[in-house]
Order: C-alpha cells, then sequence, then structure tokens
C-alpha cells in the first residue's frame, strides 16, 4: 500500500535504470570498529612495521618517555592521537553479505555532480518546472531524485584487496603521517534505480551531469581519482 494506491493518483514519478563499471577500483569508506583497528595496529607493531615505526617513536616519546608500555597500552595512545591510523571497507547487504555501496552515497554523488555540472541558479528545464525558484540543481535534486535502493551491491562478498595509503595530517605537535587501511574492488559493476518527480530535467542536463560524474567518481579516495566510472545504461523505464 502506498499514497498511489490511498488515492487513486498517478505516479509523479519517474523511473530510471542505472547501471555502471568503475574503470578502475571503488574504495571502501565505511569506518571499521575500534576494536578492528586497535587488532591491526597490533599486529603490525608486533611485524616491525616501518610505515609504522615512525608514529610509534613519536607516542613513546611522547606518552611513554620513562618505561616500555605494554602493546594494549601502546595501541590505545596511538588511537588517541590526531594521526591514529583508520581502517575503511564496505557495507554488507543482511542477509546475502554482499559488499555494497549504500543508495544514499549514490544520491550524494549525484548531487555533487550536479553542482559541479550546474554550479549556479540556472539549468535546464528550470523554467519548465518552476520558474520563480532561487535554488540551484544541486538544492533541486534533494527534493526530487531519489535513489530507490538502500543497498546497491557490488557482485562480490569480499574485498578484491586491501591497500595501506599514507596520509599526511597536521596535530597540535606539529606534522605527522599516518596510515590509512582501505578495501577495495576492482571494477565493480553497479546497478539501481532513480526515481525522479516530474522527470523535470531534460537530456541535455542528465548527459552533463554523468559526464561530470564519470570523472568525479564516486567511494572513497576521488582525490587520488579512485571511483571513476563508464556509464552503461541510463534508461526510462
Amino acid at each position: 500500500m502506498s499514497a498511489r494506491d490511498i488515492f487513486g493518483l498517478t505516479d509523479e514519478f519517474t523511473t530510471y535504470h542505472v547501471q555502471l563499471r568503475c574503470i578502475d577500483k571503488l574504495v571502501g569508506g565505511v569506518p571499521s570498529s575500534a576494536s578492528v583497528i586497535k587488532g591491526w595496529l597490533k599486529t603490525r607493531m608486533e611485524l616491525g612495521d616501518r610505515d609504522l615505526q615512525d608514529m610509534v617513536d613519536k607516542t613513546l616519546a611522547e606518552r611513554f618517555p620513562d618505561r616500555q608500555p605494554s602493546p594494549d597500552e601502546l595501541a590505545e595512545a596511538i588511537m588517541s592521537t590526531d594521526a591514529a591510523p583508520s581502517v575503511n571497507g564496505f557495507k554488507r547487504i543482511p542477509g546475502t553479505g554482499e559488499l555494497a555501496y549504500e543508495g544514499r552515497c549514490m544520491k550524494a554523488a549525484i548531487k555533487e555532480w550536479s553542482n559541479s555540472a550546474y554550479p549556479g541558479t540556472e539549468w535546464p528545464g528550470k523554467k519548465q518546472v518552476a520558474p520563480t525558484f532561487r535554488k540551484g540543481l544541486m538544492s533541486t535534486l534533494v527534493e526530487r531524485v531519489f535513489v530507490e535502493d538502500i543497498y546497491i551491491g557490488l557482485g562480490t562478498k569480499e574485498p578484491t584487496g586491501v591497500e595501506e595509503r599514507i596520509k599526511h595530517v597536521m596535530t597540535p605537535q606539529g606534522p605527522r603521517s599516518s596510515i590509512n587501511r582501505v578495501e577495495y574492488v576492482q571494477e565493480p559493476e553497479l546497478a539501481f534505480t532513480l526515481r525522479v518527480r516530474d522527470d523535470f530535467l531534460p537530456v541535455e542536463a542528465w548527459s552533463r551531469i554523468w559526464q561530470a560524474g564519470e570523472q568525479i567518481g564516486i567511494g572513497s579516495d576521488r582525490g587520488r581519482s579512485d571511483g571513476r566510472f563508464e556509464l552503461l545504461a541510463f534508461k526510462r523505464a
């Protein structure tokens, strides 16, 4: 049962089926729990990880100048600093365990692309829909474009791999290097459904938005060009 069924009216929303394929890596951006990060940190310290050693040495000098802490103490101290390592991955679809990109993240990405494509308050189709609008396209999309899927499956239950990336942060103690551990899926294909109220955007606008999206990408680490994709289909149902 829905509002359309109750009121007996026609559907105000147009459905589009979308399909895209990442041309390289899609990087996970969901932070792991503190216990997972702590366990990984302790393991790497035991292995004498070179990338981690600078962080360990600085933490020992600042927090434990007169004694040697236990591995648990040292891991807790490192995690409390501004340069603490992070472990990011993907959510899983309940019931199947398939790795997923969230629909809400896809909507946020479409908003970002629309702002890149039409950064002002003018955009194709605006005069036909609401000529008195003062809103830009990004704000309009919030109210009129919806990703129907809660989770968009990535076609696998395990990441293709894990990369450790060094990031540089500024802390109250000065510049430091930190380790960011990320899961990624190689060239996943994503399929999802868009619902667009009043079908208010013309083809030329969607074309410009999706071209922007292909270059900006989805997922984490887009600044490294991760998450770029090619649009395979954008079909009106």
